[in-house]
């Protein structure tokens, strides 16, 4: 009996199993899932196309603007770099023309005057010196720092 029953149990399993009809539902339905899935695949897919080309050229606008930038940055340097020869180049010629008039001045004055001519000359030096190397050192700290004038 027992077996009996088993197959009958299996009997109505195997019946039920191949009349059961598709529930009239679409959102239960399998073909509409899989069709939904792929919906929102394509939707992704187009979502994801649009945020690369977005990310791109935003790529391409932070390359640009460095490139910009550096070139900012090579001007600057070759601009700081004449000024340095200038003013060693002006050093000079100061000097020089300070030579020359203490030349001419100590033909023409007594020797204290000579004397104390050239301890003015000296301070006035002392300052200058003082000043170009306060503005030098403003220059090598705020480049130091990054920041270019």
């Amino acid at each position: 009996m027992k077996k009996d029953m088993k197959f009958v149990v299996y009997v109505l399993n195997l019946a039920m199993t191949a009349f059961a009809a598709e529930p009239a539902c679409p959102v239960c339905s399998r073909y509409h899932y899989e069709e939904m899935l792929l919906e929102r695949v394509i939707r992704n897919e187009l979502a994801l196309e649009q945020t690369l080309k977005d990310i791109k050229e935003t790529n391409t606008k932070v390359v640009d603007a460095l490139r910009k930038l550096q070139n900012e940055n090579d001007k600057v340097n070759t601009a700081i770099e004449l000024m340095e020869r200038k003013q060693i180049s002006m050093e000079a010629i100061l000097g020089d023309s300070i030579k020359t008039a203490l030349a001419n001045v100590s033909e023409s004055m007594t020797h204290r005057s000579i004397k104390e001519m050239e301890g003015r000359v000296e301070r006035f030096k002392g300052k200058i010196e003082r000043h170009t190397l306060s503005i030098l050192q403003l220059h090598f700290v705020n480049k130091a720092n990054g920041y270019v004038f």
